[in-house]
């Protein structure tokens, strides 16, 4: 029965993932750009070392072979790149035993967010970087849990968000050795897992401080880069005057994010259904995420390991997805979309977790 249950599940999953890639390549395209899929499809480029160390090379290749394979057609051609985000989005619910203490129905919209999916159903940098964020957050997990051993495809993931994303990967790292070192070495002392918190936060601030000309130089470089690219859609610039960079830090984390501002929504109609599911979206995560809130914010408990660890990835990627998506919300939506599912994962193995502890409080009462 249980079996019988499982396959209902992901055939109902692999339905919407079929969807959407029906709805992105007949619909979606017709309505907006797919970004570089289509340079992707028709390149016709020779295998080289380059593919293993240029994300541009790399999706050229693949993404290109595979066109020539199916003689262009763009149904086709996608399917594997839609069948890749199916079966590893599956591997990492079954890997972490999702479905036993997450509701089937909470868990498919989680996984079955449209531009998520959208993004994720043809060739695109998307799609790898679901792939590493599948593998990466089973590797803070495994931290999380004592497991220390970093296997073969734990290497895998690690090398696709440097492929893809290396700005994501200093945070990532702090993560997993502050996740280390707290379980090594302070076991479930939360007054001093709160201190090396605010030691890594202080290492962090100096850093940027000490490099904030540098980074004042690059963020007022960052506008022109969307003006040519999204000439059509791009905000005005709101990095003119030297460290405006910071000035907009807030606000500019929450719009990347997010996506569309309210007028945007107004104008038009996709800015419209992109803000209704990026609201979804946070009160989906504030709902799967309300044991930390609940428990620490509200009774004024000191956090522990867990919610630091996340804060601390969730809140270094967000920073560093700033000054790539407050420029235009459809690119906003799109690179969010490489690291979501890392976010979704990380909150539904959290809400498990606690849905878990629950049931076994029930059992000894």
């Amino acid at each position: 029965m249980n079996r019988c249950k499982i396959s209902r599940f992901w055939l109902f999953y692999f339905a919407i993932r079929f969807f959407y890639l029906l709805f992105t390549i007949f619909v979606y395209a017709r309505l907006t750009t797919l970004g570089d899929t289509h340079r992707y499809l028709d390149a016709n480029i020779p295998f080289s070392l380059r593919i293993f160390y240029d994300s541009n090379y790399f999706m050229d290749f693949f993404a290109g072979t595979t066109s020539s394979f199916f003689r262009g057609n763009m149904l086709l051609s996608n399917i594997p790149a839609m069948l890749i985000s199916f079966f590893v989005t599956k591997w990492v619910i079954e890997k972490l035993s999702l479905r036993k203490y997450v509701n089937n129905i909470l868990l498919m919209v989680m996984i079955s967010l449209p531009n998520f999916v959208i993004w994720t159903s043809v060739w695109s940098k998307e799609v790898f970087g679901l792939v590493y964020s599948a593998i990466i957050a089973v590797l803070i997990i495994n931290f999380l849990n004592g497991n220390y051993k970093i296997k073969i495809v734990h290497m895998l993931g690690l090398y696709l968000c440097l492929l893809f994303n290396p700005q994501y990967m200093p945070f990532i790292l702090q993560g997993l050795i502050f996740i280390y070192v707290s379980r090594k070495f302070l076991k479930h002392n939360s007054v001093g897992q709160f201190w090396l918190a605010f030691v890594f936060l202080c290492i962090n601030i100096s850093f940027l401080f000490a490099i904030r000309d540098i980074v004042n130089m690059y963020a007022g470089r960052m506008h022109a880069h969307f003006d040519f690219y999204f000439a059509g859609s791009t905000r005005d610039n709101i990095f003119l005057e030297d460290y405006d960079f910071f000035r907009h830090l807030p606000w500019g984390m929450f719009i990347a994010f997010f996506g569309p501002t309210l007028a945007e929504m107004i104008e038009n109609p996709l800015h419209a259904i992109a803000g209704i599911e990026s609201l979804m979206k946070i009160l989906l995560f504030f709902y799967l995420s309300k044991y930390i809130y609940t428990r620490y914010v509200l009774k004024f408990r000191i956090p522990s390991l867990l919610p630091i660890s996340y804060h601390i990835i969730f809140f270094g990627i967000l920073f560093i997805h700033y000054p790539f998506g407050v420029f235009n919300p459809g690119s906003a939506i799109r690179y969010r979309s490489r690291f979501i599912f890392l976010f979704i994962i990380l909150l539904l193995y959290l809400y498990g977790q606690k849905k878990n502890y629950m049931i076994r409080k029930k059992l000894r009462a």
